[in-house]
C-alpha cells in the first residue's frame, strides 16, 4: 500500500465515515474531503449547496484496514532506508580508509 499524507482532520474524516456511513463532514472540512478525493480514499457528491453525499471507496476502505490507527508514514518506517544508508557510510569510511592507506601506514610506523 503506498505511503499518504493526511491531516488531522482529513483522519477524523475518514474515521467518522467508518463509523457513521450517514456522517456529512462540515464546510470548513472542504479541502480535507478533496483531499481525500485526490487519494482515492473517498467518493463525494456535490450540489450547488454544497456536499449532497460522500462515502469511502474500496481503496479506503483497505487503506482503513491495512492502517487502523490512521498514523502518518515515517522515514524511520522504511527499514530498508535505514539499512541502505548504514552500507553507504561504512563504504564511505572504507574508501576514504582505502584512499589513505599509505599515508596512515607511514604515520602509523613514525
Amino acid at each position: 500500500m503506498e505511503k499518504i499524507y493526511l491531516t488531522d482532520n482529513a483522519k477524523n474524516i475518514l474515521l467518522s465515515l467508518q463509523e457513521d456511513e450517514n456522517f456529512m463532514p462540515k464546510e470548513s472540512d472542504d479541502n480535507d474531503v478533496i483531499l481525500l478525493e485526490q487519494e482515492e480514499l473517498l467518493h463525494a457528491e456535490r450540489t450547488m449547496d454544497g456536499l449532497a453525499y460522500i462515502e469511502l471507496t474500496d481503496k479506503g476502505i483497505a487503506y482503513m484496514h491495512v492502517n487502523p490507527k490512521l498514523k502518518n508514514p515515517s522515514i524511520w518506517d522504511d527499514k530498508k532506508y535505514i539499512i541502505t544508508t548504514i552500507i553507504a557510510v561504512i563504504a564511505l569510511i572504507v574508501s576514504i580508509i582505502s584512499l589513505f592507506k599509505e599515508q596512515i601506514i607511514q604515520l602509523w610506523n613514525k
